[in-house]
């Protein structure tokens, strides 16, 4: 169960997808791990699963097209925003034609254009994180270290007692595990000289992702793609 954004939760529960993707995708002082692009169509990815995972429906994913059934407000502007940004202009018209549906890779893309700087600013208005500036070759460069320093080893240690095993798996930390596998942070849940292989286990929880929770599988392959897309254009 997860708890809406703009209050700290309780211990026993959890924040959405997007935030602890956000923490595990900086370090301890903040910093970015990966390409701005990357880490947005990450967060994109994570959003829409956030949706997907909801007790109450909003979105659902039909023939590998997103479809948002209710577009009312939640509370959490994060999601709302996606929701609303999915669901398209609102028709004042009685004979309007029903909502499109938009094919889930495409959705990813739409919503990666803000997904960085929305969750950020959720997360900072949610006291999660504060901003600092740091100087670099004459630029400034804003890092997000969060507010409390336990927070990235509480979110590493439940990923990785999952993907090893220790505790009983859930669709949020495996869909976390699919998408550090698609950023490539492997090295960041810190288990080199362990004896594990890292991959093959974060492949284990895609596969039961894609068990228990089918399209929120899909908007993982589609979001590993398009991370791939962003790495090409980046680094040609």
């Amino acid at each position: 169960m997860t708890y809406p954004i703009g209050e700290k939760p309780p211990p026993n529960l959890r924040q959405p997808l997007r935030v602890e993707l956000f923490f595990l995708t900086h370090s301890e002082t903040g910093e970015r791990l990966a390409s701005p692009a990357a880490v947005g169509v990450a967060l994109a990815g994570a959003v829409l699963i956030d949706e997907l995972l909801r007790p109450v429906e909003r979105v659902r994913v039909v023939e590998r097209r997103v479809l948002v059934t209710e577009a009312g407000v939640s509370g959490d502007p994060v999601a709302d925003w996606a929701v609303s940004l999915l669901a398209g202009p609102v028709s004042r018209s009685a004979f309007a034609p029903p909502r499109q549906s938009v094919p889930v890779r495409d959705a990813v893309r739409a919503l990666a254009v803000d997904a960085y700087e929305r969750t950020a600013a959720g997360m900072y208005a949610g006291n999660l994180i504060v901003q600092t500036s740091h100087r670099r070759l004459g630029r400034g460069r804003r890092r997000y270290p969060p507010t409390d320093p336990n927070v990235l080893p509480r979110v590493r240690g439940r990923l990785i007692s999952t993907l090893t095993g220790s505790i009983r798996p859930d669709a949020q930390t495996d869909a976390l595990g699919g998408l550090i596998l698609a950023l490539d942070l492997i090295s960041e849940l810190y288990l080199d000289g362990f004896g594990h292989d890292v991959r093959a286990l974060l492949g284990q929880m895609l596969e039961r992702i894609g068990s228990d929770r089918p399209t929120a599988r899909q908007v993982v392959a589609e979001t590993d793609s398009l991370i791939g897309e962003a790495a090409v254009s980046v680094y040609g």
